[in-house]
């Protein structure tokens, strides 16, 4: 993943703007240490799928169709990853119990970890990632019953 750091002025401020890949939009950029994602007029709307580190998986760019629900999201039982980057740790098992807000793996994007926090509480039904994959925003990670 190449990120180039740029300086940049805004009235009479300064910042410092990491921008990776300009491939495709939304662009992920960190103004900061803050991380937000812009779209870039000209660049196409979805990233080119690529093949994985890891085990073997779907290379959908979400869910895939057997976790979708009928409208084409992600349902509230998948935990998706809110950024690309690399998977660091999975803290928790299939068959854990889980509660609202726990901590249940950490993904790293351009050397800063991010926490993945469950939304509800329930059971780890599915582990769909292992440490050190490669995921893009919106990835499944973690399924719960």
């Amino acid at each position: 993943m190449a990120v180039t750091t740029f300086r940049i002025k805004v009235g009479d401020n300064w910042y410092t703007v990491e921008v990776n890949e300009l491939t495709h939009s939304p662009v992920q950029v960190t103004v900061e240490g803050e991380i937000f994602l812009v779209e870039v007029e000209g660049l196409p709307a979805h990233p080119p799928v690529r093949p994985r580190r890891g085990r073997a998986q779907s290379q959908d760019l979400v869910a895939p169709p057997s976790l979708r629900n009928s409208a084409g999201g992600t349902p509230d039982n998948i935990i998706a990853s809110p950024l690309s980057g690399r998977v660091i740790s999975i803290l928790v098992r299939p068959g854990e119990q889980v509660t609202a807000g726990q901590e249940v793996c950490v993904v790293e994007a351009m050397k800063m970890e991010q926490s993945i926090r469950t939304t509800r509480d329930g059971v780890i039904k599915d582990i769909l990632v292992q440490p050190m994959d490669t995921v893009r925003t919106s990835d499944p990670l973690i399924q719960l019953e």
